[in-house]
């Protein structure tokens, strides 16, 4: 997919997470749609653009975040990375890898987070923070998955059709 297509889609989800989905919480976490939608991309095996996708959307999730510059960005890296090697690696069972990298990606993001408060001085309680806040966004994450993961599938089927064999 284009990189010039990325720049309103993914505007478009920053602003559909910072108006919509971050006022629906459960308990204290809230899901990272952002990061569920560009792990959905690397997946796919006809996207050749999924680091220049994790960048804008990692700038786009930084700008409206409270947090230092640079964590979204740095995560969402990480999760493509982890997301390009496993569909190298496993061609099959495509959404098993969906969950698994949106777990890990879930959690560099809450760790990064929670290096960031706890450097700041800020005293968290580890286990607390895993059960209100991490626990939480990994359902909601898993929650969206599948819904997103079959959107963006059909999406690029529908922009990039498979040639038919007759």
């Amino acid at each position: 997919m284009s990189v010039i297509l990325s720049i309103p889609t993914l505007a478009f989800i920053s602003i559909l997470q910072s108006a919509v989905v971050s006022r629906l919480p459960l308990n204290q976490g809230i899901a990272d749609l952002m990061l569920v939608l560009l792990v959905a991309i690397a997946l796919q095996k006809k996207v050749n653009t999924a680091w220049q996708w994790s960048i804008i959307g990692g700038l786009l999730t930084d700008f409206n975040s409270g947090l230092p510059f640079g964590i979204f960005t740095a995560s969402y890296l990480l999760a493509t990375a982890l997301a390009t090697v496993l569909r190298e690696r496993i061609w099959r069972f495509s959404f098993l890898m969906q969950l698994l990298v949106v777990l890990a990606g879930t959690l560099v993001s809450q760790v990064l987070s929670y290096l960031v408060f706890f450097l700041g001085g800020t005293s968290l309680d580890f286990v607390t923070v895993l059960r209100v806040i991490t626990m939480p966004s990994i359902i909601l994450n898993f929650m969206l998955s599948l819904p997103i993961f079959v959107l963006t599938r059909d999406v690029l089927d529908q922009i990039n059709p498979q040639e038919q064999n007759a």
